[in-house]
């Protein structure tokens, strides 16, 4: 099980999206390498903290020490999902995002525990590759190609350390999304026909 140290701040996600021309040279696929990446998204009133496990429907599915319990307690509502990436699964929670910000908590999870969660329902589901680039800050970058239904989009983002810490934006680089809540994953996942058209 991997949620970092047991810091408030350690489970802080701070990042900057943007949107990617895709149409154009593609630098990214000749970066640091890809995966290929699906994540389900569960339904989050079906998540439930009984003494220091997280249950999803009935079963238990991580447990938490008592710096995660305090956090878990602390947001009003988590996304949830469920990553497979590769051979490796994980099992996230994300709060509520402040602009470049949110609280996320995840831990690896085995595979048969993520497909038993996955198959409880029909979950809304984004399917994609991602590619890693490392810009000439050393500033590392997270390309995503989508696939299925959102087929064309492609979009990036970058770790900060803290809020307004400077980065070298590609040339390659189009709008901003940071804070835009309509081009989250989570969002993506339940209506991505809505949002790409030819």
């Amino acid at each position: 099980m991997y949620c970092g140290a047991n810091h408030m701040r350690e489970y802080m996600e701070i990042e900057r999206r943007f949107f990617v021309n895709g149409h154009g040279e593609k630098p990214w696929r000749e970066g640091l390498g890809s995966t290929s990446i699906r994540q389900f998204y569960l339904r989050k009133d079906h998540l439930l903290l009984v003494d220091s496990a997280l249950v999803y429907g009935g079963s238990v599915v991580v447990q938490l020490d008592a710096a995660q319990k305090i956090i878990f307690k602390s947001e009003e509502s988590w996304t949830v999902r469920v990553r497979y990436r590769n051979n490796r699964t994980t099992f996230t929670l994300k709060g509520k995002r402040q602009q470049a910000s949110a609280r996320e908590m995840e831990w690896v999870i085995e595979r048969n525990v993520g497909e038993a969660l996955v198959s409880t329902e029909d979950c809304p589901r984004v399917e994609k590759t991602r590619y890693e680039w490392r810009g000439p800050d050393g500033m590392l970058w997270e390309i995503d190609e989508f696939a299925e239904g959102l087929l064309g989009l492609v979009l990036a983002e970058v770790e900060l350390q803290e809020s307004g810490q400077p980065v070298e934006i590609p040339e390659w680089i189009g709008l901003e999304l940071t804070g835009n809540h309509a081009w989250s994953n989570s969002n993506l996942a339940y209506r991505p026909s809505q949002l790409i058209r030819d």
